[in-house]
């Protein structure tokens, strides 16, 4: 059986989950692994929290918490919101653990062994009051570009300019209030500039997306040299020779995919090497944001420990919140748990894939149109259509029944609903969520309208009446498999009304006649206008 190594971008442990990175990684990875698990791959699918750097210590900080207190608050969370949303991740793991201090050391060593980390003076913003060096989010002041006061070292919040600590107007310690200093001192250094070669192999033979490619290879030609040392106190894993410093956050991050498969493999008596090897696929889905991370310094590092580079890295781009860049300031930071504290989990999974194509293209939520999609399509052409197929057998006895030879029309339908699933495979195989649901969705549509045009209600003749009935049920059968990926509550709903489950992708030869049917009710509630209305209120108050 050929083995398929799926990981989702590592949320980060300072806050719930967005419709951003659920809509760009999670939703479309979890789509995929379900597919890969039904096809008959041995599926791994991974995920962990991120949870060193500044950002944890600044926050921890503020909520009264030790770091590690603090992550494993977030780590919680996450999954429970994850679970919420149906995301089947097989390990749901940390950074802050045991098996990525070791391979990261591993990677560090690997990458000193074939001479790409080297030594370099760098001047850093030190308080000497605390007697420590500052990372960026320690540092605050007034922005060099708008006069905004109290911002941090990294970037202004109000003009959304990005600099550098030492650019700060009137910087001071964010700890103790006094005003920091420049000190210098040695860093190790990543020699990105010396991995040309590889990354442009990289680049050329993986199946990767077009777009994203033709973007990175701008940046093949003036590859930088990467500061991978941060310096202490600091919340990560110390480098034991360096004196008290630490690997910068995006040494160790990718590092937790591979730690987070270390952790699942001890559990499950199997190799790291059984999954991350030349012969299986390992995709990584990921947002447009990290794509220089994903590409070029990864890969980089990959080869530089000995290990095989991705086969895939799906990547999608940013969501708007009605027609705005999210923003928690303006009030467009949509929250996973705050929808579906409302609304269904399939409903918001259904959406997101209809507004997340196969390439970077930034999407949009919005509350209407939400609303729209959901009665009209997830509702409207399949929610309706099994609910009237199913309760229709119901009330003629509650079985399936024996179907005989149709008119030419029952011919052509039973043939569409076996072949359907062909171009869905082929979408879905190339991680198209979008469109293989658009797919699905066209079905849908087919079968209402033989359900319509064949009006079972007005048929007299018996052998007929049961030839419709059972391929009506038959194409019900065959969506919500198809389906199953996308919306895997409803689709359980439906097995269940059924009686069965389909034993594999693109095959329905568990529907047969003579099932039993039972509990047959709608599959979703309708998202009412006062619901919609309110949550639209919501934002407008945020404004």
């Amino acid at each position: 059986m050929s083995r398929i190594l799926i990981t989702a971008a590592l949320p980060y442990a300072n806050g719930d989950l967005h419709l951003g990175g659920v809509r760009s990684t999670y939703v479309p990875a979890d789509v995929f692994a379900r597919f890969c698990r039904l096809s008959g791959k041995k599926t791994l699918f991974c995920c962990a929290t991120d949870e060193h750097g500044t950002p944890i210590e600044v926050n921890a900080q503020k909520e009264g918490l030790h770091p590690e207190k603090f992550v494993e608050k977030y780590h919680k969370r996450q999954k429970k919101d994850f679970d919420a949303l149906g995301v089947s991740f097989d390990v749901f793991y940390h950074t802050h653990s045991p098996e990525n201090h070791k391979l990261s050391h591993q990677f560090y060593r690997a990458a000193q062994e074939k001479g790409l980390i080297f030594e370099k003076e760098v001047e850093q913003t030190f308080c000497a009051n605390c007697t420590r060096f500052l990372p960026d989010r320690f540092v605050k002041g007034t922005c060099p570009f708008c006069g905004a006061l109290d911002q941090y070292g990294d970037g202004c919040e109000k003009c959304g300019k990005v600099y550098a600590p030492r650019d700060l107007k009137d910087p001071r310690c964010a700890i103790c209030g006094k005003s920091p200093t420049a000190k210098k001192v040695k860093h190790a250094f990543f020699k990105l500039s010396a991995c040309g070669e590889p990354l442009d192999a990289f680049l050329s033979t993986a199946a990767l997306q077009k777009d994203v490619v033709s973007y990175v290879r701008n940046w093949l030609t003036d590859l930088k040299d990467w500061d991978i040392t941060r310096d202490g106190p600091y919340f990560g894993i110390e480098i034991p020779e360096r004196n008290g410093q630490y690997f910068y956050v995006w040494f160790d991050a990718p590092i937790g995919y591979m730690a987070s498969v270390q952790a699942w493999c001890d559990a499950n008596g199997e190799k790291l090497s059984d999954w991350w090897n030349e012969e299986n696929q390992v995709v990584h889905f990921i947002g447009k944001d990290i794509v220089y991370h994903h590409y070029l310094f990864w890969p980089a590092m990959l080869d530089a420990a000995g290990f095989a580079f991705p086969s895939r890295i799906p990547t999608r781009g940013f969501l708007n919140v009605e027609g705005e860049k999210m923003s928690k300031s303006r009030g467009t930071f949509v929250l996973v748990k705050d929808v579906l504290g409302r609304f269904s989990a399939d409903s918001l999974r259904y959406y997101l894939c209809t507004i997340t194509p196969n390439s970077t293209a930034d999407g949009n939520f919005a509350w209407k149109d939400f609303q729209a999609k959901v009665n009209n399509e997830l509702i409207g052409a399949y929610g309706n259509f099994v609910y009237r197929v199913l309760s229709f057998i119901q009330r003629q006895g509650g079985v399936v029944p024996v179907p005989s030879k149709g008119n030419p029309v029952d011919e052509a339908f039973e043939k569409r609903i076996d072949a359907f699933f062909g171009p869905v495979t082929r979408d879905l195989e190339q991680v198209g969520v979008k469109e293989a649901l658009e797919k699905v969705m066209a079905f849908a549509s087919e079968a209402n309208k033989y359900f319509n045009d064949r009006a079972p209600w007005h048929l007299k003749e018996e052998k007929e009446l049961n030839t419709v009935l059972y391929l009506s049920a038959k194409a019900a059968f065959a969506l919500a498999s198809a389906l199953y990926p996308f919306i895997p509550f409803s689709s359980e709903q439906v097995f269940k009304q059924f009686g069965v489950f389909p034993k594999k992708w693109a095959d329905v030869s568990a529907f047969k006649a003579g099932l039993v049917l039972s509990d047959v009710k709608p599959l979703f509630l309708r998202m009412e206008d006062r619901d919609v209305d309110a949550e639209i209120r919501k934002l407008l108050k945020k404004h």
